[in-house]
């Protein structure tokens, strides 16, 4: 390959980055100048970052501005740690994913004691969602508390295995049998086993520990009004961290440097329902797959917080957006006009 030529390549990957970076650029600060966008967002393609920035502010009362290393409350983005913790414990031959929560809770009413571990997984469970109870979720709401209310409940949402149903309740469980069979707290778990390997160095699970997390953007409304994280469960959600340490995260996946890529596979296939149709939920993931689409993602929002990874993994591109202005911003539009801007050529 002549010099001349190699140098064409270069400058044409460089101006077609350059390309995507500014339409990218537009379409966020169009957002954020029609008040809908207040957060942090980064956008690799094939692994290069093609767009990260931060715009608007970490505390609207004391005017504390974003920046990129910004903290943020992942919600429902923490499911797909909770299900590579399980996967880990999968793979080292202390669970089986027919496992069946009588075998680890004997304890819980006997209409929760055939459902399996993949069922909590793939939500479909028929668990009932612990957020449906009113009285229940308050701040300061623990696992133990969570536990105790579905000790009280009388009937499943249905039998094991027939339907999709997205609950918290299933992930907090999963929570718990990670503790039961690691021996460490879930918090501890997720560090040693992940976020460290992954040095995911602004990435924790806020716990009763209450850990003081610096440079935490704050939870507020769409109308800029406090509306910050207050329960303290884990497993569901729980999980603080930042567009970089989940790119990270997002690179790792690709690497096999936690879990190897054949048993990774399950975590991306739709669950299978007892009357032969398929969910788009699989191990903690979303699953888009059709012939044009092979992706993985998940959304999360609770109190001010909204948050989304996508994942295409036949392109390897890849979306992060933290928000803490409640819903001031419909994701979707968002990812699809990135989407779209990433697979021009």
């Amino acid at each position: 390959m002549s010099f001349c030529f190699l140098a064409t390549i270069l400058w044409y990957v460089s101006c077609t980055n350059r390309s995507k970076h500014e339409q990218i650029d537009r379409t966020i600060k169009n957002f954020y100048d029609k008040g809908a966008f207040n957060g942090a967002i980064l956008v690799a393609e094939r692994g290069r970052i093609v767009y990260d920035t931060a715009m608007g502010s970490a505390d609207f009362i004391k005017k504390r501005h974003l920046d990129t290393s910004a903290v943020f409350y992942l919600a429902s983005l923490s499911k797909q740690f909770t299900a590579m913790g399980i996967m880990l414990l999968e793979q080292e031959g202390k669970l089986a994913y027919q496992d069946t929560l009588g075998k680890y809770f004997p304890e819980l009413p006997a209409f929760t004691h055939q459902i399996s571990i993949r069922n909590l997984l793939n939500h479909t469970s028929g668990l009932p969602d612990y957020f449906e109870s009113a009285n229940l979720v308050k701040p300061g709401l623990s696992n133990v508390q969570v536990f105790s209310w579905l000790g009280k409940q009388r009937k499943l949402n249905f039998s094991p295995g027939s339907k999709y149903l997205y609950s918290n309740t299933g992930y907090v469980l999963l929570a718990m049998i990670i503790e039961k069979l690691s021996h460490k707290s879930f918090s501890q778990f997720m560090k040693q086993m992940i976020f460290e390997p992954l040095e995911m160095q602004h990435t924790l699970v806020f716990d009763q520990q209450k850990i003081v997390i610096r440079n935490r953007a704050l939870g507020f409304d769409a109308n800029k009004k406090i509306d910050d994280y207050a329960i303290l469960t884990s497993g569901d959600g729980g999980i603080f961290s930042t567009t970089h340490d989940l790119f990270k995260w997002d690179q790792a996946l690709y690497s096999g440097v936690l879990i190897n890529q054949s048993k990774l596979s399950e975590a991306y296939q739709k669950a299978k329902l007892k009357n032969g149709n398929y969910s788009d939920y699989g191990f903690g993931w979303n699953i888009k797959e059709n012939q044009a689409d092979h992706a993985v993602y998940h959304t999360g929002e609770l109190n001010g917080y909204q948050t989304f990874i996508y994942r295409d993994i036949n392109r390897h591109h890849t979306i992060i957006i933290l928000t803490n202005q409640g819903r001031a911003l419909q994701m979707w539009p968002v990812a699809d006009r990135i989407l779209k801007i990433l697979r021009e050529r």
